[in-house]
């Protein structure tokens, strides 16, 4: 699909070559393990010539439950869709010359995607494009410090005193102010904590390492056997939990459902407590 975008009288981009703004969807959140499930990549031409091209990718895993809720994607949706290494290297050649654009690229889709590239065992190179992350700029422009905070949240500048406590004060008023913001953000501490780390309450410990399914069971939500049902991970690969268990890499409650598991004891879902919003 190609379309001329209308002439834009005010500030634009200034385009000496093709930008190619990609937009992936994912299993998950670490470049490293994740897998691509759908690719959408919209080239725009210095004339303005737009060029979409859009896939789903069937990941060659189980999609987790909680990256479907994050873009409606499931298994049943990618079960009889081509692999990455279909289409890397006709992206290969669509993305020829391009620098390359998206929200949060450099630390999440680039990688993501030169990892799938390189599965794939397709060559492809970003030295000599420029590579342009949305979220950074955007970071820029609405600096992301303890001044900005307080501005925002609570307002004006930040009151500097001799009392000791100040700056903790001004965290403290910081979070009432963010809280007070908008009602959907929590208001006690352990929900705001996970809220603040993009953890749901389908989480069963604090990291989201472990996970509730739609149907009740503990399903793994990392490493190699992330979207499996955790029984299936004790009657397959005992010692990937018992290696779990013993690790300082995890946090002592990851540690401890994963050695409860390997001897027999499954966590059990306990009725959600009434929130005061």
């Amino acid at each position: 699909m190609s379309e001329r975008t209308p002439e834009n009288t005010e500030r634009s981009l200034d385009l000496s070559r093709p930008l190619a703004v990609l937009d992936v969807q994912s299993t998950g959140l670490d470049p490293a393990t994740a897998r691509i499930v759908k690719l959408s990549v919209l080239r725009v031409d210095p004339d303005g010539t737009e060029h979409v091209k859009s896939v789903l990718v069937n990941p060659g895993i189980s999609i987790p439950p909680g990256a479907t809720q994050v873009h409606g994607i499931s298994d049943l949706d990618v079960m009889d869709k081509p692999a990455f290494r279909a289409y890397a290297r006709a992206l290969v050649d669509h993305l020829e010359g391009c620098d390359l654009a998206g929200f949060g690229i450099e630390r999440f889709g680039l990688p993501l995607l030169i990892a799938e590239f390189v599965r794939s065992g397709v060559e492809f190179a970003i030295e000599g494009r420029a590579v342009i992350d949305a979220m950074a700029v955007f970071h820029r422009l609405e600096p992301r410090n303890l001044a900005s905070a307080y501005s925002r949240f609570v307002g004006g500048s930040r009151p500097e005193s001799g009392d000791d406590a100040q700056g903790a004060r001004n965290v403290y008023a910081i979070l009432q102010g963010e809280v007070g913001s908008s009602p959907n953000i929590p208001r006690k501490p352990v929900e705001l904590a996970a809220w603040a780390r993009g953890i749901d309450d389908t989480a069963i410990d604090s990291e989201g390492k472990f996970i509730w399914s739609e149907e009740g069971d503990v399903l793994v939500n990392f490493g190699k056997h992330r979207g499996e049902r955790l029984i299936e991970v004790v009657n397959n690969d005992l010692p990937y939990l018992n290696w779990v268990s013993g690790s300082e890499d995890f946090e002592p409650e990851v540690r401890k459902i994963a050695e409860s598991a390997s001897n027999g004891y499954l966590p059990e879902r306990s009725p959600s407590p009434t929130s005061d919003g």
